[in-house]
């Protein structure tokens, strides 16, 4: 039946057109859900808070968690992502400050900081994700697992202590961030540097174990007798 009116014959759209149209707003927040969320933490890691150490799991908006230069700073927010298939990083006690060995995600962010950082980047700590630091500390690849991630957010960026002593960046990762992370290329640098500094101190261990040797067996005692070579033409050395 035609309506009575005189936009009863104007040229509409289906119904059907109108339900697959999305605003922009829309379809980045769709396309942000799909794409698979990095850095964070696993739910079984270690955080410091005010009262020790806690499963990242536990947390909730409101805790104190310890930060690296900003003592203790309030969990405003607690992102969790869905499980997925996850590559890991194998990391030895005491690689990066941790008390014990652990798995972490491939691309989660660690934080180097002392000597190092200085001597290379001229700053006291710089962050870099943890797969370009394979082969640095005896850090190596583990077996992929499905996993979920907890991402721990405050009012500022935060790096996080954690696992003991293991420094990192337990919320969003930003390239503009206070703690730019380190290209590739850059931690690579971070891996030679020890692997060259592991090298240095075997070699030194290798002369220091030849000095104790030659001390237990008195070989340093004294200086071995002089002789002139043509006095064992003579035999004046024979037995």
């Amino acid at each position: 039946m035609l309506l009575d009116h005189t936009t009863a014959f104007t040229d509409y759209q289906p119904v059907d057109l109108l339900l697959d149209l999305r605003s922009d707003d829309a379809e980045g927040l769709s396309a942000s859900r799909l794409r698979p969320q990095q850095g964070g933490v696993l739910p079984g890691t270690l955080i410091e808070t005010e009262f020790g150490f806690k499963q990242a799991r536990t947390l909730r908006p409101g805790d104190m968690v310890q930060t690296f230069d900003g003592g203790l700073r309030e969990v405003v927010n607690i992102r969790h992502s869905v499980p997925r298939l996850t590559a890991m990083v194998h990391v030895p006690a005491g690689a990066l400050g941790n008390d014990a060995a652990l798995d972490l995600p491939s691309d989660a962010i660690v934080a180097i900081e002392g000597d190092l950082a200085l001597e290379l980047f001229d700053l006291p700590v710089v962050t870099a994700k943890l797969v370009a630091l394979i082969g640095h500390n005896g850090i190596s690849t583990a077996l992929p697992q499905r996993i979920a991630r907890i991402h721990i957010d405050c009012a500022e960026e935060e790096l996080l202590w954690s696992e003991g002593g293991l420094v990192l960046n337990a919320g969003a990762s930003d390239d503009d961030g206070f703690y730019s992370v380190l290209s590739l290329s850059e931690t690579r640098m971070i891996v030679e540097a020890g692997r060259e500094s592991s090298i240095e101190q075997n070699t030194a261990a290798e002369i220091d174990e030849d000095a104790v040797d030659a001390r237990f067996f008195g070989l340093d005692a004294m200086p071995a007798p002089a002789f002139d070579p043509i006095d064992l033409l003579f035999g004046r050395y024979a037995a």
